[in-house]
């Protein structure tokens, strides 16, 4: 691991949106505080918190901004952030996960070189920490062969960990920043997007950890809420349009998973009622027997990236 205070950037604001969260708020702060390329301004985003967090802001030396309705929602609290920041990139962290040490110096380089992209991301890996250590639940980002139609794989699946990312900020909110209608998967539609305008650059790296806990929201059966979103886009892009079939198949796959885990055969029965339509049926279910393989594929590369990497393992260690 780098020394961190390498550098300090004066184009970087990192904006963290919160709700209640102020234990593992600390900890994120701290990763932030550990950059190699420290950022110019740390802006969490307080979404009505009724614990410590604007203590714990503070101490970090965080500007903090609240909104005492409590009804930003994740998009409002981003777009707030977004807003009050004053430099050229904006990265986005949620308050309970972790920025490898070099993350920002990685993700300011990528897209300083890359002057046609609006964004740049890398790779997260999702990590659960018990009572043992930590352990890996999964390598989220592309496949390579993903990045060959990137804007088409993305449209199917959200490969874009939101942390793992730096935007130019003119741009995010010339777009109208956030989608703050969406209560879940903002982040899928904001980077779609930007996609949609501009290839996005990629750094095939870990720079950031999410963090699994009781708390994550997000499942295949909440997330069917933002799918007229999406149809909407491809309806209006004929280069989303294509890749109908593909996004049919990742739901199958995910609510297929999300049924058995819930012992749901009506729920799975009624995926397939939805998401299997005369004509497509055969790319469906293709499309959805790759999204398991890339699943696994997934699991497989972040188990074996937290036992061989011992920087990784050490620095997680620490939190």
């Amino acid at each position: 691991m780098p020394d961190a205070g390498a550098g300090v950037s004066d184009q970087i604001t990192v904006v963290i949106p919160t709700q209640n969260r102020a234990e593992l708020l600390a900890q994120t702060l701290r990763s932030v505080r550990e950059q190699s390329l420290a950022p110019t301004a740390v802006i969490v985003a307080d979404d009505g918190s009724t614990d410590a967090t604007e203590q714990v802001a503070h101490a970090a030396g965080a500007r903090h901004i609240r909104n005492e309705r409590g009804d930003w929602g994740p998009a409002g609290a981003r777009n707030a952030g977004m807003r009050a920041a004053a430099t050229e990139y904006v990265s986005f962290i949620d308050s309970d996960d972790l920025l490898h040490p070099c993350a920002l110096e990685r993700l300011h380089g990528a897209l300083g070189a890359r002057p046609d992209a609006l964004f740049c991301f890398g790779c997260a890996l999702a990590a659960r920490r018990t009572n043992a250590g930590w352990r890996s639940e999964g390598l989220l980002g592309p496949r390579p062969w993903e990045l060959e139609d990137f804007l088409c794989s993305l449209y199917a699946r959200n490969s874009i960990p939101s942390g793992a990312t730096l935007v130019r900020r003119r741009a995010a909110l010339e777009q109208g920043g956030f989608d703050e209608r969406l209560r879940l998967a903002e982040d899928h539609a904001f980077w779609l997007q930007l996609a949609r305008l501009a290839p996005p650059a990629h750094i095939p790296a870990v720079i950031y950890v999410h963090r699994r806990h009781a708390g994550n929201s997000m499942s295949a059966t909440t997330a069917v809420a933002y799918e007229p979103l999406l149809a909407d886009m491809a309806s209006n892009d004929p280069r989303l349009a294509r890749c109908v079939p593909r996004r049919r198949g990742v739901q199958l796959c995910e609510l297929a998973i999300d049924a058995a885990h819930r012992h749901s055969g009506a729920g799975l029965r009624a995926a397939i009622d939805c998401l299997l339509p005369e004509g497509d049926r055969v790319a469906v279910v293709r499309a959805a027997f790759t999204h398991w393989r890339t699943r696994r594929e997934g699991a497989s590369d972040g188990a074996a990236l937290l036992a061989h990497d011992r920087q990784l393992r050490d620095w997680l260690a620490t939190y």
